[in-house]
């Protein structure tokens, strides 16, 4: 089967400064990937640019083979790419309703359904409808911040860190909602993380570092990579 997203030879960045160059890659149907690297390294300039926020300088962004080059990013939202940010990504001042049907305004029919979808992934909004997002507990605003991004039953969700700032507990109970999102919507998943437990969720990885590519892999082989265990997990990857 054909990729949901190719990314070829993608340069972006900031004013006059590049920070990803020459950067390729795929993501197949139902399948989670992980991108690993430090800080600097381009990782979440690269899902701005998929999302339409940021313009590449050069490259081009095919979603099921179609280009998305020059798109606003409501075009991309529709097309069916949802990007999760890191930071701010719940309107503070809203209901949960209110921030699950703000994520549902490019979907024509019935928003009931869908809201009680994503509730059935992530129960523990379904008792919160009312209450204002500002006074979720961190791992509920980001539990909110992913229900929004499926309102529209993307083909893509991009997470940018989303087990940042959790509890070890829940963290364990975010990557395996994000699990859920593929078996139950059939959504692929790309995700930047520095979490051992996100990437041994993956499918496959992809070590990014200066604003390039160095490596990619399945899961396994991603972990068995000297470069990986010694620059991003201090050495000890084992089993689970």
């Amino acid at each position: 089967m054909s990729d949901i997203l190719k990314v070829n030879n993608l340069v972006a960045g900031y004013g006059v400064q590049d920070v990803i160059f020459d950067v390729s890659a795929t993501i197949g149907p139902g399948e989670i990937v992980a991108i690993i690297g430090p800080n600097g390294a381009g990782k979440s300039t690269l899902l701005k640019v998929i999302a339409g926020m940021l313009t590449p300088r050069n490259g081009n962004i095919l979603l099921k083979g179609s280009p998305l080059n020059g798109c606003h990013p409501w075009q991309i939202t529709s097309r069916g790419i949802s990007w999760v940010p890191q930071d701010d990504n719940v309107f503070a001042s809203m209901s949960v309703r209110d921030n699950l049907e703000m994520g549902a305004y490019l979907v024509r029919e019935n928003t009931s359904e869908r809201i009680e979808e994503v509730c059935d992934l992530f129960p523990q909004l379904k008792e919160r409808m009312g209450q204002l997002a500002g006074s979720l507990s961190g791992g509920q605003r980001q539990m909110l911040a992913i229900a929004r991004g499926l309102m529209t039953h993307p083909d893509l969700l991009l997470l940018d860190e989303p087990t940042a700032g959790l509890a070890p507990n829940l963290i364990y109970i975010m990557l395996e909602q994000i699990r859920e999102i593929t078996a139950r919507l059939k959504s692929s998943v790309l995700l930047v993380t520095q979490t051992l437990d996100a990437v041994r969720l993956s499918d496959r990885g992809y070590l990014m570092s200066a604003g390039k590519i160095r490596y990619e892999d399945s899961t396994d082989k991603f972990l068995a990579n000297q470069d990986v265990k010694e620059l991003y997990f201090g050495g000890r990857v084992s089993s689970p």
